[in-house]
């Protein structure tokens, strides 16, 4: 109820008087309220920076963690301190990367992004480019219409593959390597030629031409792969 004092106050205002007063009111009851959203807004705001913080200190936990976790582990590659790199090696990147088995159209598409660069122009060429060397390595194991790495490829004791040897080991080097693995003692060289063709060594040398040719292949590696001693050869000690 209006007190006696105000109501005689209000009485002695004019129309106009009256009119400024209650939009004065209004206006101070609008401000109130903005006051009080805008308080609100900021609890609000403040609330969800914190959930933000929260949230990206939790990631970047995560993410150190998961960093330490891989660090220890070796990435397996078949390029890594390797100075001349061949195609099969980064065929054999990017089946390992893969992890699984690809086509030759799959894989021809991935070796740009594994570093390879081909100086074919020609797309169809640079495709049976990789279709020979899938077919050649045994590396490569075929599966369906598609081809993967083969059981052994990579040694468990070893991230780095250090050679990729052509199927069926056709390098006369390989099996003149495997004859005097096998050997007890140091061999000639015209019985290193007879045993690389029991191995089965194809060639269709003769005897004598073999011979010379095992004789080049062992001077070519000498005091690397093999050694000679007294007219005879073995392999070359690893320290």
């Amino acid at each position: 109820m209006v007190s006696h004092v105000a109501r005689k106050l209000i009485d002695s205002l004019t129309i106009r008087e009256l009119e400024e007063l209650l939009e004065l009111k209004k206006k101070n009851t609008q401000i109130s309220d903005l006051l009080r959203e805008r308080d609100r807004l900021r609890l609000e705001l403040r609330r969800i920076e914190d959930s933000i913080e929260a949230v990206e200190r939790a990631t970047a936990e995560e993410a150190t963690q998961r960093e330490a976790e891989t660090s220890d582990k070796p990435t397996q590659s078949f390029l890594s301190g390797r100075r001349r790199k061949n195609l099969k090696d980064y065929i054999a990147q990017v089946l390992l990367d893969a992890g699984e088995a690809l086509s030759p159209s799959e894989i021809q598409r991935r070796l740009p992004s594994a570093g390879y660069e081909s100086s074919s122009t020609n797309p169809r060429s640079f495709y049976n480019t990789v279709f020979q060397a899938l077919q050649r390595y045994e590396a490569f194991e075929k599966e369906g219409k598609k081809y993967r790495l083969a059981d052994g490829t990579i040694r468990k004791d070893d991230t780095v593959v250090t050679e990729i040897l052509p199927k069926n080991k056709t390098r006369l080097k390989d099996f003149i390597i495997d004859v005097l693995s096998r050997a007890s003692g140091p061999l000639k060289v015209s019985e290193i030629a007879s045993r690389v063709v029991i191995a089965g060594y194809d060639t269709e040398l003769g005897m004598d031409e073999l011979s010379q040719r095992v004789s080049a292949t062992l001077k070519k590696y000498l005091n690397k792969d093999f050694e000679w001693d007294s007219q005879r050869y073995r392999l070359a000690s690893r320290n």
